[in-house]
């Protein structure tokens, strides 16, 4: 009751130079109070710039559809300090004392992947989570020579290294490149290999293939191998790789690749590498009958004022979350032993919303897109878990908005979602931020600084 005398009195001295048939009128009750609250809206945060928005989330919180577009890039290698010698006529490497790295070949090659441990890959899909990650070759053995490829969506694969040697004597190799000059029985090899890694940034969902082309057997040319036909396997080691720039949460998986179908030992160690995720990593589909399907989501909490008080600006009056679930199948053709195309099938989306928390006593009605939901009662510090569903929400355009019947009057206000450069009774934020206790303002940063 004490909040309602507080806006009683505030509209009155604002109306009371108005004319005695405007006191009353609803139109004039609704634009009164939002000026008011405007007033003190800047008088505490401050003037609102032209270009100011209020959708606080800025979509890396709250989208996990990831980036709009691919980019990739080389970058620098693992490195291995490693020491070579010639011994019964073949390149022998080993590595020095506290060499970086050793850790890591130490975990995955000899104790997950060793030689004569054979393992069972899966045809998948890699699809790229919401964040960035780095693809980074560990290893390359084996008698079979071979192009590393990765392709990323419908781009043009990118080859990290080709593998010119025979033997399985030098399996693994700095980002800096193995050089150098060997007797090994009567002849002579120059050997360069560089092994950079591959940064990706690309929308969420986005099919990732890794694999061997141009494998060959002296003249004898072979399929490519990979993730695609079951020829690449995920693991998993708590070693993590040193030297290169990762997140403290980052996940790390390491890939495992077979470079022959059928008649292999099927260790899946000629070709190993690790992925880093800023911090997670692409997800593992499996592909039946040649499809598969890709969710991506994207959330965001709305908090509201609901105008109950012109000087508070907790924004806990309401708090939804709205989310949106969204369901790509699609059909991946393999020609040739490599994959030539992804195409759309099917899409389905499913929008829900969640009303989390009433700070408010007055009546309010929420319409999220094309769904008005029931009109209820507010109720002053409750938590909720009611949930709805909804649609025709669009994340981008935040189409919000809520009606607000008025205390003392016939008076109903209209808050939608607040443009660029207006004061706010509508925030968006990331659903992981949690809402003001009663009468304490949000902070000012929330707002950032262009005010």
């Amino acid at each position: 009751m004490k909040k309602v005398l507080v806006i009683s009195a505030a509209v009155l001295m604002l109306v009371s130079c108005s004319k005695e048939s405007e006191v009353f009128d609803s139109s004039n009750i609704e634009k009164n109070q939002k000026e008011l609250y405007a007033q003190q809206f800047v008088k505490k945060y401050g003037q609102v710039s032209a270009n100011k928005t209020w959708d606080l989330t800025d979509f890396s919180a709250s989208l996990t559809r990831g980036f709009e577009e691919i980019v990739t890039k080389k970058v620098k290698g693992l490195e291995f300090d490693l020491s070579y010698s010639v011994s019964g006529g073949k390149l022998q490497s080993s590595f020095k004392n506290d060499s970086p790295n050793k850790d890591l070949y130490d975990a995955v090659i000899k104790t997950i992947l060793p030689d004569g441990k054979e393992h069972q890959g899966t045809p998948v899909v890699l699809t790229a989570p919401s964040n960035s990650f780095t693809i980074y070759p560990v290893s390359a053995q084996g008698l079979w020579t071979h192009d590393l490829y990765v392709k990323i969506g419908d781009q043009e694969p990118v080859k990290l290294y080709s593998k010119t040697w025979t033997d399985y004597s030098h399996g693994y190799v700095n980002g800096e490149g193995l050089k150098g000059n060997y007797t090994l029985t009567g002849f002579r090899i120059t050997q360069y290999v560089d092994m950079p890694g591959l940064y990706v940034e690309a929308p969420v969902g986005t099919p990732i293939e890794i694999y061997l082309a141009n494998i060959k057997e002296g003249k004898t040319s072979k399929p490519s191998v990979g993730t695609f036909n079951g020829q690449a396997i995920y693991v998993d080691s708590d070693v993590k790789p040193e030297g290169i720039d990762m997140v403290e949460d980052a996940i790390i998986k390491y890939v495992g690749i077979e470079d022959q179908i059928k008649t292999g030992d099927n260790d899946y160690n000629d070709v190993v590498l690790a992925i880093v995720g800023n911090p997670a990593v692409p997800e593992e589909i499996e592909v039946e009958e040649s499809e598969y399907s890709v969710t991506s989501s994207v959330s965001k909490r709305y908090m509201i004022e609901d105008l109950g008080s012109t000087g508070d600006f907790d924004f806990n009056d309401i708090v939804v979350d709205v989310i949106e679930d969204v369901t790509n199948t699609f059909e991946r053709t393999v020609t040739n032993g490599e994959v030539t195309s992804n195409e759309l099938k099917k899409t389905e989306k499913n929008q829900k919303a969640i009303l989390r928390h009433l700070g408010g006593v007055l009546p309010f009605q929420l319409t999220i897109g094309n769904t008005t939901l029931p009109e209820r009662q507010g109720v002053l510090g409750q938590d909720l878990e009611e949930e709805f569903e909804v649609t025709g929400w669009d994340p981008y355009t935040n189409n919000v908005s809520i009606k607000v019947k008025q205390q003392n009057s016939d008076a109903v206000f209209v808050i939608p979602f607040p443009k660029a450069g207006e004061v706010p009774m509508i925030i968006a934020t990331p659903e992981t931020w949690g809402w003001m206790p009663e009468k304490q303002s949000v902070p000012s940063d929330w707002f950032y600084t262009d005010f």
